[in-house]
């Protein structure tokens, strides 16, 4: 691969020669260090090899000592070639624009890719840097990654750190996000716990309190479980004052849930009428300009618009500051399409099984479900009855007065 470039920058030259005896200017070659490759008899008073260009002259001297004839077959490399430029000055003089539009087009930002964020959308992040001067078309030179930090973090109060790094026409900016403390606990406040809802007791593990209920045990919500008041006195020592304790721990029960969703048997389905609008867009930058539209790109019925970029390059390799968009309209009607009882019911299904999910959290668990369905007009009405067993016990703190 080395030797290849070697001497495509250097150039080559295939020639033919032709003697009675066309060993010799092989011999010849080999002797005076001229360099060939790529030998090829044609006949027996004739074969092809390629040379260096710079080794031409030699070549032909070496033919002249021997009465061999030299002729070119074809010529490569990078010398041949801006020697073929010389002769074209239009092309030649479009190889150098393209080259210094090239060399002006680095010098911008063409483009952006933003890392690190995972709360911050990314368009909130482009936003605030526009704000401050930094978007496409931006001279790289024009700023400073610390100035942009410095201004830009105050208005982004969930990040603590932005930098941006220009590489070529992109941008690459760096973001840090924010990690929140959490919310202090006082775990000396006296609380109670009490039932977040109502159930069947069958687990009560208190870590730190007076336990108010046993297994078995219904409760309503809001009633009192692990008490954070504690008498130690009692009527034996009434001198002996109340302790007040922070009362924790788990309290697990039985529940119950009925829950209910009406699914519609009909539903609106779009309908496309196959007439398409299409309309172009020459990005440059930050400026847009039409092309081949007439009036507004507003659909007046319902429509879906489907928008598609393309950003130029240059054999793939260097992007170019320009971005092709193709905007799409593709009108619909609304048609009212019946819902089977089945397609319904697994419908109802799916959202009450996600909402009691929703509903016992990450602790909980459904030891028992029934569903029942029921035609009511135009609609399913699908229940669930589910049996539990979860977490119900709930802090909350005691209102201590002094005095």
């Amino acid at each position: 691969m080395l030797k290849k470039a070697v001497k495509l920058l250097r150039g080559s030259v295939c020639v033919r020669a032709k003697s009675a005896y066309p060993e010799r200017m092989l011999n010849l070659c080999s002797a005076r260090g001229i360099e060939f490759w790529d030998v090829r008899w044609i006949d027996d008073t004739a074969l092809s090899f390629c040379v260096a260009r710079g080794d031409l002259r030699a070549l032909r001297r070496a033919a002249e000592g021997c009465g061999a004839e030299i002729s070119i077959e074809r010529t490569a490399g990078t010398p041949f070639f801006f020697a073929r430029l010389r002769r074209r000055h239009a092309l030649f003089a479009g190889g150098i624009l393209c080259a210094a539009l090239l060399l002006v087009n680095s010098l911008f930002i063409w483009d952006f890719e933003v890392t690190g964020n995972e709360t911050v959308p990314t368009e909130t992040i482009l936003h605030a840097l526009r704000e401050h001067g930094v978007h496409r078309g931006t001279f790289i030179y024009s700023f400073r990654s610390q100035d942009i930090c410095n201004r830009v973090l105050p208005e982004l109060k969930d990040l603590c750190w932005v930098a941006v790094n220009v590489r070529g026409c992109k941008a690459y900016v760096q973001v840090r996000e924010r990690v929140r403390a959490p919310e202090r606990v006082n775990e000396s406040e006296p609380t109670n716990v009490i039932a977040a809802k109502p159930g069947l007791i069958t687990k009560v593990r208190a870590l730190d309190g007076e336990k108010r209920v046993l297994p078995g045990t219904s409760v309503q919500q809001g009633q009192l479980l692990i008490a954070g008041v504690v008498d130690t006195g009692g009527t034996e020592k009434p001198s002996v004052t109340t302790r007040f304790l922070a009362g924790k721990g788990e309290v697990w029960a039985r529940t119950w849930y009925d829950l209910t969703v009406r699914v519609p048997l009909t539903y609106e389905k779009k309908v496309y009428t196959g007439k398409e609008k299409r309309s172009h867009t020459l990005i440059w930058g930050e400026n847009r300009l039409k092309i081949g539209a007439k009036g507004s790109s507003i659909c007046n019925v319902d429509c879906d618009k489907i928008k598609n970029q393309t950003q130029w390059t240059l054999f793939g390799l260097f992007a170019l500051p320009v971005t092709w968009e193709t905007e799409t309209l593709l009108p619909y009607e609304l048609e009212i399409t019946p819902r089977s009882r089945a397609d319904a019911e697994a419908q109802g299904k799916d959202v009450l099984e996600t909402y009691l999910a929703a509903l016992l959290g990450e602790t909980g668990s459904v030891t028992q479900r029934r569903f029942s369905t029921a035609v009511e007009g135009d609609t399913l009405v699908v229940t669930l009855s589910a049996e539990c067993e979860e977490q119900i016990g709930k802090e909350v703190p005691i209102a201590v007065s002094e005095g």
